[in-house]
């Protein structure tokens, strides 16, 4: 099938840069009546902050929901779409560092780097690549699974069936590379790590490629398909469609910058653009800018903004039925409903500093190199922040000498997946809900 906007209603963004016990405890939470006063605020109303601040709701407590731009902007609005229950990989590999020179060298390659940011984020990096070890990667890999393995489950609990069809199409993935791809040192741990966690796979023939999209380059020559994997037809609408279901039970978002957050006599003072507000307790679930807001508390998550691009075609004229990573380039192609996504590439750049005009036109030159009669007229283009940390699996956690303070943030590049979850820890850690998770897993003290 070709691309074509959807007919479904979508609200227009309002900026453009930037297992069993489970269901169980979920089930029992709806049973809850909330509480009079507000228990608890949410900082940040992206998909972790909103899946967060509904999971909260359902356990019982009385949310605050703050952001100062609205749900669903920044990362959530930008990203990929993608659902990858299977995604459990993370990004720092053993033999990750050889590579770093000849991307950094390509233009049109998956990484780029600042240079005079390079020396402050040099600790990042650093821990990074200290994190491509053998026993690290095992051991992320392990929390990445728990957290992502449901998502698809949870998403429909969270949405109702409805929604969830209208908004979540699970039609596979791909990843995909061309004739002159080499493989690594890590593709046998990678290998023995997906069939470990029962990661269902195809391979796909270059020939299977071409016949499901025609307009397909002839260097694309193989790739594997991820069955069970899905995708949004819009993250914003998915986001939107979450803040819906928190607010019909009573949630309010607020606009709100935070500017500070300091201990109070009974729980927490939030300086904030529109005065200051007293909670009980906090989760921080700000994003990039999670880490700014508790370094002034002694609280230090290593963070680094892997600074995203995209491109949106709205009529691209090729045939792309289903969501595609191209591996040559770590560039996710994903059928929207306003048009064709192409998503990626990594800049370490830092927090503010401006987009780079280069980025996108790296992006569309992978785009007319997959399809190279592709139609890139009312090409959009959107600048956004992941924040990551350096072995790809976010901290989830009470902040220590902090009674009532949370954190959830550091989701890189599958906030998508692991919001669902990521809003089931919040709700154990606050409440002692079972989620079916290992707290310590997702600890901050792992990087002490």
């Amino acid at each position: 099938m070709r691309v074509e906007p959807s007919a479904m209603p979508i609200a227009a963004p309002t900026m453009t840069s930037q297992p069993t016990a489970i269901n169980a405890s979920f089930d029992s939470a709806r049973t809850h009546a909330p509480s009079s006063k507000t228990d608890i605020t949410v900082i940040g109303a992206g998909i972790v902050g909103v899946c967060s601040a509904l999971a909260l709701q359902r356990a019982g407590l009385k949310v605050s929901l703050l952001d100062a731009s609205g749900a669903g902007a920044g990362a959530s609005y930008g990203n990929a779409g993608l659902i990858s229950t299977g995604s459990c990989i993370p990004i720092s590999l053993p033999g990750m560092v050889w590579q770093v020179p000849r991307w950094l060298l390509d233009p049109s390659g998956p990484l780029a780097l600042r240079p005079a940011y390079a020396l402050q984020s040099f600790p990042w990096v650093w821990k990074w690549l200290r994190a491509s070890a053998p026993s690290t990667v095992t051991r992320a890999s392990a929390a990445l699974n728990a957290l992502h393995s449901c998502a698809l489950s949870r998403y429909e609990d969270l949405l109702g069936a409805d929604t969830y069809r209208r908004l979540i199409v699970q039609n596979g993935q791909l990843h995909v590379w061309s004739h002159n791809a080499k493989s690594n040192k890590a593709d046998a741990l990678v290998a023995q790590l997906r069939a470990q966690h029962g990661v269902r796979i195809a391979q796909v023939s270059g020939a299977e490629l071409h016949n499901r999209m025609p307009e397909l380059a002839d260097h694309v020559s193989a790739g594997i398909c991820f069955t069970e994997h899905a995708n949004t037809v819009s993250p914003l609408a998915l986001t939107q469609a979450l803040l819906a279901q928190f607010e019909a039970n009573g949630g309010k978002l607020q606009i709100r910058s935070i500017q500070r957050i300091e201990p109070a006599r009974n729980g927490y003072r939030l300086w904030t653009s529109a005065g200051e507000l007293h909670s009980d307790r906090v989760v921080v679930a700000a994003g990039a800018h999670s880490a700014e807001l508790l370094r002034p508390l002694g609280v230090h998550i290593p963070l680094e903004f892997e600074r995203g691009y995209h491109v949106e075609l709205p009529q691209p004229g090729v045939t792309v039925p289903q969501p595609f990573i191209y591996k040559d380039k770590a560039v996710a192609v994903t059928p929207m409903a306003n048009g064709l996504r192409f998503a990626g590439t990594v800049e370490i750049a830092g927090l503010r500093h401006p987009p780079d005009p280069r980025r996108v036109e790296s992006i569309l030159h992978t785009a007319r190199e997959l399809f190279p009669g592709i139609r890139t007229e009312g090409a959009r283009s959107w600048f956004g922040l992941r924040p990551s940390t350096p072995d790809s699996v976010p901290v989830i956690d009470l902040a220590a000498r902090y009674p009532g303070l949370y954190m959830a943030c550091g989701h890189g590049h599958t906030g998508m997946t692991g919001a669902p979850m990521t809003g089931a820890l919040i709700a154990q850690l606050v409440t002692g809900q079972a989620s079916g998770l290992n707290a310590a897993d997702y600890a901050l003290d792992r990087f002490a």
